[in-house]
């Protein structure tokens, strides 16, 4: 019988070791940014009760009427791997009393998600993303902090020419207004809308200002502007996140036509775009959704978050040349030659670990070269060198592997020695 080879699901792929260690610098870029800003770290379960994301984020939006893995369980419950993250956490706040505590609440989250797409570069059907919730706030100034948030991490990890779009689609009192304008202008164009637009025109028409068909593009271009439409409150809680930003210095474009693609958006909506052309442009973005958490069950609570693409912020770095690799600084490889170095070297790993100093060696192999070769390739800062007469005189040599420089150091001092050079 011929060998069957199995493959990854279409959509799905495997994350390698040298991949795994981009993601991981990002996301802990992101997790570090987080926690200065006082956000805990919250991880919602990769599937939740369909109807979760069927009330959060709307049957008429395209992922939940196309995009979602969505089965039922040994019990028949209906149950969905989660598109996005939100709804999710909102669910948590509410179960777990969260509404109780001192507000806001600052939630950050990482972690994959799960959407039937069609796979290209940079949005594919598991994909991971990095998310911020902040709950209890109502004030223009939590906008402004969490917009500049996103900007803070991109800027840390290197991507300095990120730019922001920016708008406010109103609430209940103001957006039916806009509404009605906007289906009656729709209306008179109808005929050149695509098929997908048409059908939104009757259930969801402010989703067609989000539409990728050219056509449909064209059209709205002349489209009421919801600016145009806002209430009192709305005008004055945009005004305000907009002048928060400019005393910050965040540059910002307003954008008349971001909606975002989930219903549970209301007022403030963004999304942050890199340098690069076309559909992948954008790097995530979120929004004010002051009525989620009622929805979902809670009391009335104002919210507002993002969310950002891992695997679109990793190929903006890639096309910026910007390495997104774990930093080796406080890294040390230990080299050993001989029976009885070998045993050092594997005293002196464990030592090394304990300490938290990042270390490792090939303690079964021969050939100080090759291993002084294979710690060149890792990155690391020092080569602790281990041979027969170190182990005689109770040395080490330490070897700066940037100048290639060695010293004596006492192998019962270099614990000491490694966590105080670290340490500067």
């Amino acid at each position: 019988m011929a060998k069957q080879q199995f493959q990854s699901i279409r959509g799905m792929y495997d994350l390698l070791p040298g991949q795994t260690a981009r993601y991981d610098a990002v996301a802990e870029a992101f997790a570090m940014a987080s926690r200065n800003s006082g956000y805990g770290r919250i991880e919602p379960p990769l599937v939740e009760d369909t109807a979760v994301f069927v009330r959060a984020v709307g049957q008429e939006t395209d992922v939940v009427s196309k995009e979602m893995y969505t089965f039922a369980d040994r019990s028949n419950k209906s149950i969905t791997l989660r598109p996005e993250a939100t709804a999710g956490v909102v669910r948590a706040f509410i179960e777990h009393g969260m509404t109780s505590l001192p507000q806001p609440v600052k939630l950050y989250y990482q972690g994959p998600m799960f959407r039937y797409d069609r796979p290209q570069a940079g949005r594919q059907r598991q994909f991971f993303q990095y998310g911020v919730e902040v709950f209890g706030e109502a004030a223009p100034s939590i906008d402004a902090q969490v917009i500049a948030l996103g900007i803070r991490f991109f800027r840390q990890v290197g991507l300095k020419n990120i730019s922001l779009q920016i708008n406010s689609i109103g609430d209940e009192v103001c957006r039916p207004k806009y509404k009605t304008a906007l289906v009656e202008y729709l209306q008179g164009h109808a005929k050149h809308l695509g098929e997908d637009d048409k059908a939104r025109l009757e259930t969801n028409p402010m989703r067609i200002l989000d539409s990728k068909d050219p056509k449909t593009k064209a059209i709205i271009e002349d489209a009421p502007q919801l600016l145009n439409f806002l209430c009192e409150d709305c005008q004055k809680h945009f005004s305000g996140v907009l002048e928060y930003l400019d005393l910050l210095g965040v540059r910002y474009e307003l954008n008349p036509q971001l909606v975002r693609g989930l219903d549970y958006y209301s007022r403030t909506v963004f999304e942050y775009y890199g340098e690069r052309e076309g559909s992948q442009a954008s790097l995530g973005g979120g929004g004010r959704y002051d009525a989620l958490v009622e929805l979902l069950g809670g009391p009335e609570t104002p919210a507002v978050g993002f969310a950002l693409g891992a695997e679109r912020v990793l190929l903006e770095l890639e096309a910026a040349n910007i390495s997104s690799t774990v930093s080796h600084d406080k890294r040390v490889y230990v080299a050993s030659l001989g029976e009885p170095a070998r045993l050092a070297a594997f005293g002196l790993i464990e030592a090394l670990l304990d300490s938290n100093i990042a270390a490792s060696g090939a303690v079964d192999r021969d050939g100080i070269g090759s291993q002084l070769e294979r710690a060149n390739k890792l990155g690391v800062k020092y080569a602790i060198i281990i041979g027969q007469k170190e182990v005689q005189e109770g040395t080490i040599l330490l070897r700066n592997m940037a100048t290639g420089a060695q010293e004596s150091v006492g192998l019962n001092n270099i614990v000491d020695e490694l966590g105080r050079r670290f340490a500067l």
